[in-house]
């Protein structure tokens, strides 16, 4: 493809001999025979017309760019830049050959050859379209994509000749996030180039601009090999940008092409409960269950989505038939123990964690989840006592010692005491395996707080904060700190952002806390299986 770009733009660059009408005869002159010959792509001819004239005329700059044009459609490239050479040694300025070598050496991966070229091209011809373009492509080869912007928008009238060209435009685009203007490149692929707006839509999807993905995803799909990927695509798309009536209609067109798969109705009832149409998610649900009734991850990923719509009963419902299905799955156990708190059932709760800690003794969230019910069941000192023989353990991520340092706390802890001391050793064992989780710092740093350590409370509590930004808890403590170190404008600003988090509650939601960790510890199990 790129040799034919290379001839046609040659040939328009740097032939001015009009080829007039011909009969049998190829031309008037032997240069017009010979531009025949290269057109009609009988190449041998030409190259030999053409060192014929280069013998007798060694310094005919047409003859030898011409020359190099026809040997490089024969496959002979050392010898095409041969003769682009010596036309450039001839005159350097005769940009067409720079231009047909700069090609070559590019369509040969030699890009550090091939840049000087291009460059001392730009110098003659500052606004030529295709010395650009391929600087775009060099920069773009070499993470450059500040610099291949520009290039390529020097060349924007050109760009579509090349669909990859407009890619590699969009996504240095998207790369300073200017993604209006990478959507409207890509807008510029051919409706049939059903590939390339696969591709494109990806690349949107990849910026979080679902929206233009899902039209471009939808654009391919028409004629796309794999209709199915692209209709999904469009569909996830579709409920990621929340328009959930597109969604479903994408998948009601997939339905009716004949697709019914697991991940498709799983999908579709995300889109129904974000529509309120429960019975309809319902049914969905259970449609891909009964298509892969083993496969644990579709009933992890509904029941979560049913949590954060707050229908527990859904969610207790999808979870029986997962465990019908995967009764040794710990996380099915772990999510319907999750449903059953938020509807105040708390002995069916802590049944199905300590089910789930059996099925997984060497896992931590059973662990931390038995302490939540523990401690709402007002038995802190059973929930240290299992949990104190557990931190220390290696085989345990940081969550153990978390939960472990939560019980202290809520077995009425008072400051500077041996077991305060013990929760603060907790806390760190857990940052210590794992650095960015943001509850242990919280916790850590309020404790450090009551303990009158503010220059150690402070570092752990802006560290929270900056973790978990929607975690309202240690701003308010933070600010406190702030006061007690004289520093007024700073405490300010903590409360500013607590008042901005709609929150006059100062200390940690454990049921709050206990879904999201469970979410966050399901959904990445789920992701890391095979």
């Amino acid at each position: 493809m790129l040799r034919r770009i290379l001839l046609s733009c040659a040939l328009l660059a740097s032939l001015t001999v009009p080829l007039r009408a011909r009969g049998a005869s190829c031309g008037s002159t032997q240069y017009d025979c010979a531009v025949f010959y290269v057109q009609h792509q009988r190449f041998s001819q030409a190259i030999s017309l053409l060192s014929r004239l280069v013998s007798e005329s060694p310094a005919d700059l047409k003859a030898l760019n011409l020359l190099g044009i026809a040997l490089t459609e024969s496959g002979s490239i050392d010898a095409a830049n041969n003769a682009f050479a010596q036309a450039l040694a001839i005159n350097p300025h005769f940009f067409p050959a720079r231009k047909n070598l700069a090609i070559n050496e590019f369509n040969q991966k030699h890009y550090a050859q091939a840049a000087p070229e291009f460059r001392n091209i730009l110098q003659d011809a500052p606004g030529d379209e295709i010395a650009n373009i391929y600087l775009g492509e060099i920069d773009f080869k070499n993470k450059d994509f500040t610099a291949a912007a520009k290039h390529y928008q020097a060349a924007r009238a050109k760009i579509s000749v090349q669909p990859s060209w407009l890619l590699h435009y969009a996504e240095c685009l998207l790369v300073s996030r200017s993604v209006e203007k990478a959507t409207a490149v890509l807008k510029l692929l051919p409706e049939q180039d059903s590939e390339d707006r696969f591709q494109a839509g990806i690349l949107l999807a990849k910026a979080e601009a679902y929206r233009p993905a899902a039209r471009l995803f939808a654009s391919s799909r028409k004629t796309h090999h794999d209709a199915y990927t692209a209709g999904y695509d469009e569909m996830l798309m579709h409920v990621k940008a929340a328009e959930y009536a597109e969604a479903i209609g994408t998948f009601e067109d997939l339905l009716r092409d004949g697709h019914k798969t697991a991940e498709l109705y799983n999908l579709a009832a995300e889109a129904y409960l974000n529509m309120n149409r429960v019975q309809e998610a319902y049914d969905a649900m259970r449609a891909g269950t009964q298509i892969e009734p083993e496969s644990e991850d579709n009933y992890i990923d509904l029941a979560s989505i049913c949590l954060e719509h707050q229908e527990y009963s859904l969610g207790t419902d999808i979870l029986n038939v997962g465990i019908h299905y995967a009764p040794k799955s710990y996380r099915l156990y772990i999510q319907r123990g999750v449903t059953y708190v938020m509807r105040g059932n708390i002995d069916s709760a802590e049944k199905d964690f300590e089910s789930a800690a059996t099925l997984a003794p060497d896992k931590s969230l059973p662990y931390l989840a038995l302490s939540w019910v523990w401690i709402e069941d007002g038995k802190s000192s059973k929930a240290v006592s299992v949990l104190r023989e557990k931190a220390n353990e290696p085989a345990f991520d940081y969550l153990v010692p978390y939960a472990f340092g939560v019980a202290l706390l809520h077995s009425g802890i008072e400051p500077g005491s041996p077991e305060a001391q013990e929760a603060i050793k907790a806390f760190e064992l857990s940052i210590t395996r794992n650095s960015k989780f943001s509850n242990a710092h919280s916790e850590l740093g309020k404790l450090l707080f009551k303990a009158g350590e503010i220059d150690r409370a402070i570092p752990e509590l802006k560290l929270a904060t900056e973790l978990d930004p929607e975690d309202a808890a240690p701003f308010y403590v933070l600010a406190q700190a702030y006061r007690k170190k004289g520093q007024s404008a700073e405490a300010a600003k903590m409360l500013a952002k607590v008042s901005e988090l709609h929150s006059d509650e100062h200390k940690q939601d454990l049921k709050k806390q206990l879904i999201r960790l469970v979410r966050q510890d399901t959904t990445s199990q789920a992701q890391a299986t095979p």
